[in-house]
């Protein structure tokens, strides 16, 4: 009965029969009280409302059934009320509270209780004491840490053990990371003792996660630049670029090259080392394009920024080479596409290319080549059709489940796939 005014029950009674479920019963009744409502422990006459909890005991649930044939009272299921009774809670008297009791356990419970805002969430977990000990090193901690995963995992009926491993906490801040979660879990105890030193493996999961993720703090991200610096140069969009290219190393260099957001001072820095790679990833400018276009036109082909104005300029150019990166390309236009489809040439990089039309797609598959049936079984865009009978074939099974197209279509389907 969510129509229903919780707010009118203040200077009422209610009848509540079972157990509480997401707050204790001395917590309920503590909140009643703070709306001025009386919790009756059987029932009266006048009682403004009936309440089903969890695990009701025999009695209580004949009485259940009595009451609703008597009609006197409305009556509804614990989990609408307990949402509106936790939402009442003022933070600010919750944490005052929290703070001068020092009450763990309780800290604890509502820290689990998943009708509590985010916001109340993260200024609880900074209460939390870990005692010195890592995330799942003792019951409490483990429950604080299946509480932030299971609070934020949104397809948790999947994935059912992923709140009780490290590596669920890494997933989590993969799939569903965002910069006031990533702070939280840099800010536990365990986490922020390896973010300063690092000594303990099993939490490197999730330290490579916050390295990637894109919404990650750069306060953060230069905790992590000492252990991580080659995850932080392929890190899209790219932070902390001058302390990397201040690295100096060939190995951070050559990644920085390669990543699509470099900025355009930290590509012209890089341009003569690497004009190859810069040609192929770094966002152009016209300049850069007509200065590259001389030595490196087929890397330029394969970049995806290119205008469609730079697109013709190397179609004009008439070079094998350059036409097999033109025809891999994405955001190659589909006049270009067109005119080197129909060539017969080139159909492995047509193969590859998500943007070319379904039917053309259709088109070479019939090939049977093997080259071009394995292209077309890691193209997001081959039919579906396609993809089930590439994945009856051995030399393609693995490269079509591995295809996020192919999984999407199997998840959204709910078809077993093993």
């Amino acid at each position: 009965m969510r129509g229903m005014n919780y707010e009118d029950l203040g200077g009422k009674s209610i009848l509540v029969l079972g157990k509480t479920r997401a707050v204790s019963a001395e917590e309920f009744d503590t909140l009643l009280k703070l709306n001025k409502i009386e919790r009756l422990g059987s029932y009266k006459e006048g009682v403004a409302l009936i309440i089903e909890g969890r695990m009701m005991n025999p009695y209580e649930e004949a009485e259940s059934v009595r009451l609703y044939e008597l009609g006197i009272a409305p009556i509804i299921e614990l989990s609408h009320f307990e949402e509106w009774l936790c939402k009442s809670i003022e933070p600010n008297r919750l944490l005052m509270s929290l703070k001068l009791s020092r009450n763990q356990e309780r800290l604890v419970n509502f820290l689990k209780n998943p009708y509590i805002t985010d916001e109340l969430f993260f200024k609880l977990l900074k209460l939390y004491d870990w005692q010195n000990e890592g995330l799942f090193d003792n019951d409490a901690n483990r429950d604080v840490t299946a509480s932030i995963i299971g609070r934020f995992y949104t397809d948790l009926d999947r994935n059912h053990n992923v709140q009780y491993a490290m590596s669920g906490l890494a997933h989590l801040i993969e799939r569903y990371g965002t910069e006031a979660l990533i702070t939280a879990i840099s800010e536990l105890a365990p986490i922020a003792r390896e973010l300063k030193t690092p000594s303990d493996r099993s939490y490197a999961g999730v330290l490579d996660a916050m390295a990637l993720h894109s919404d990650t703090s750069e306060g953060i991200l230069s905790l992590l630049i000492g252990e991580r610096a080659k995850l932080l140069a392929y890190r899209e969009p790219l932070g902390l670029e001058k302390e990397l290219l201040a690295l100096n190393t060939e190995e951070i260099n050559t990644i920085l090259s390669q990543n699509t957001t470099l900025s355009e001072d930290g590509a012209a820095l890089l341009e003569y080392t690497y004009p190859q790679l810069i040609a192929s990833n770094t966002r152009l400018s016209e300049e850069r394009f007509d200065r590259l276009m001389k030595k490196y036109p087929h890397a330029l082909a394969a970049n995806a920024t290119l205008t469609p104005k730079m697109q013709q300029w190397l179609y004009a150019l008439g070079d094998e080479t350059v036409f097999e990166s033109l025809a891999a390309n994405p955001i190659t236009e589909n006049t270009i596409l067109e005119k080197l489809f129909e060539t017969g040439r080139f159909r492995v990089q047509l193969a590859m290319n998500p943007s070319l039309a379904p039917q053309k797609l259709e088109r070479l598959f019939l090939s049977q080549d093997a080259d071009v049936l394995l292209a077309l079984s890691a193209n997001l865009s081959t039919p579906i059709a396609l993809l089930y009978q590439l994945s009856l074939d051995q030399r393609f099974e693995r490269s079509v489940k591995t295809n996020p197209a192919f999984g999407k279509h199997i998840q959204t389907y709910n078809i077993g796939w093993n």
